[in-house]
């Protein structure tokens, strides 16, 4: 069913992912916000947004372009929490039957909320007595729909809402005292919601109403304890019992009859290790975004967390403008401990992991040169996080493309080396070596040497016996305000001095451009 048109009605915190899975799985897929604001956020999308506002007696937007060549909506969109709501909320899901029509196939996200509590097991056919003014939105919500869709509607009625964003670690940290200690939970992870959809769309399964809910149900004390003690969080306070009333949500006509299997059939397991989602440190090359890879790209573009430094261009943080950036990095001149400052990034990437954040540290270049990945890897191994390391294209590499220096090349180069004048001892035996590589005829690539070029150029010169070596300092590699600079080692700091060069800066030393 794959290539079929998918509109989805609220890009949220479970419409936003939906859609750009189903697009990854081939879907063409559109979308909508209320929000004027978040409609700026999602255009950086290949998908389709625009921004439709349902009222109780019409609809703001374009709703005929939305709906045009729509083969399946997906309405997802939960009644607020505002008086009346039982009453408004079906008006508004009146508006669309008026201009939707009978034949375009639906799943309408609806909610466990529209059963009672009745102390035993439910499922799909058990009468609906809603309990909360919610519960009696949704379920006229749903007679609606199925008047006017019949067999083309599918129900998709779904327990508590977990993952990222939505932790209990989160939960905990917001209140001081909980209820109803001994019921258990009905819960369902946000990767299980997309993944029942994306079922739903895979088998054409309409005219249905189906539960979403984890098979296990802990109890609410022992689920809540166990999330604090994961979290190193106190213990939730927990109200003297007195009568509790409850329900069980009975999920197994969506695994019989989708032949479906829960990631997270334990909601438990959202805080294990084994279920932590992956962190990516990731190499966000010298600044331009068309150098990331895709890897890269979509890392960023699907992270909570975004921990950046100073050098992470604009351009690719802008990739996505919903994550919450935590900016870690330094500046020359800054007094801070580098080892206090690696201990809070160490710790920050451990903290939004166990909250059940999709965490991206993103460095310039590439990860393992010179960006201290090799720290940040020991400790998440130390503490059995999971995560991946994606390649950047570092600046070296970059500056020699787009400045056209051939850094090796036949009969004239067959080696780089490629080092750091930031943590040179300019006395050793180690900076004589690197300039005998030079001499003999290898390219030498000198990151953070801007500021030392008066201690490292003497020592060059001096091993080297030559001062017409040919030397280019690119600054900004890749970025629009690039600047490259050619000379020699004889001329290259005075040059400097007549044409200053902004930080990044790379030197590529023992071969020209070509012109």
């Amino acid at each position: 069913m794959n290539k079929q048109h998918i509109s989805i009605l609220g890009l949220g915190w479970l419409g936003l992912p939906l859609a750009l899975k189903l697009q990854k799985s081939g879907y063409s897929v559109n979308g909508t916000t209320s929000s004027l604001e978040k409609l700026k956020t999602l255009a950086k999308y290949s998908f389709h947004t625009c921004r439709i506002k349902l009222e109780a007696d019409t609809i703001t937007g374009d709703w005929e372009s939305f709906i045009t060549d729509t083969n399946v909506l997906i309405i997802n969109f939960p009644p607020k929490r505002i008086d009346n709501i039982e009453t408004i909320h079906p008006k508004q899901i009146a508006q669309i039957i008026q201009r939707t029509p009978k034949t375009t196939k639906v799943i309408f996200v609806s909610s466990t909320s529209v059963y009672q509590n009745n102390n035993s097991l439910i499922n799909e056919t058990e009468k609906c007595v809603p309990e909360k003014a919610s519960g009696h939105a949704l379920i006229k919500a749903e007679e609606l729909l199925q008047q006017h869709f019949g067999d083309n509607l599918t129900i998709l009625r779904l327990a508590g809402l977990i993952g990222a964003k939505r932790h209990p670690g989160r939960f905990l940290a917001n209140k001081k005292q909980l209820k109803n200690p001994n019921v258990p939970v009905n819960l369902i992870h946000q990767k299980d919601v997309i993944g029942l959809i994306e079922t739903i769309l895979e088998q054409n399964c309409f005219g249905e109403i189906i539960n979403g809910c984890a098979d296990i149900h802990p109890k609410r004390k022992e689920f809540y304890e166990n999330a604090a003690s994961k979290l190193n969080m106190p213990a939730p306070i927990f109200e003297t019992a007195s009568e509790e009333r409850f329900k069980i949500i009975d999920n197994s006509k969506s695994k019989y009859l989708l032949n479906f299997t829960y990631q997270f059939a334990n909601p438990e397991w959202i805080f294990t290790r084994e279920y932590l989602p992956k962190i990516s440190i990731v190499g966000a090359g010298p600044g331009n975004k068309n150098l990331l890879t895709l890897k890269a790209f979509e890392a960023i573009e699907t992270a909570e967390i975004i921990l950046h430094d100073n050098l992470i261009s604009e351009e690719i943080l802008n990739i996505n403008t919903q994550a919450e950036r935590i900016y870690v990095g330094r500046k020359f001149g800054d007094k801070e401990d580098q080892e206090t400052r690696q201990d809070n990034i160490n710790l920050l990437m451990k903290k939004h992991c166990e909250q059940g954040d999709k965490v991206v540290r993103i460095k310039s270049g590439d990860p393992y040169i010179y960006g201290r990945a090799a720290e940040e890897v020991r400790f998440l191994k130390k503490h059995k996080l999971p995560f991946c390391v994606v390649p950047g294209i570092s600046a070296a590499l970059a500056a020699a493309s787009t400045a056209n220096i051939p850094i090796t090349e036949r009969r004239k180069s067959n080696a780089i080396l490629i080092c750091t004048a930031h943590t040179a001892d300019y006395s050793t035996a180690q900076l004589k070596g690197i300039a005998e590589m030079l001499k003999a005829g290898n390219t030498l690539a000198l990151y953070m040497g801007l500021k030392s070029l008066d201690k490292l150029i003497p020592k060059l010169i001096a091993v080297c016996g030559n001062s017409e070596i040919p030397i280019n300092a690119v600054s900004n590699v890749s970025r629009e305000n690039e600047v490259v600079l050619s000379s020699t080692l004889g001329d290259i700091e005075n040059d400097i001095k007549k044409q200053p060069l902004q930080m990044p800066v790379v030197f590529l030393i023992g071969v020209k451009p070509i012109n």
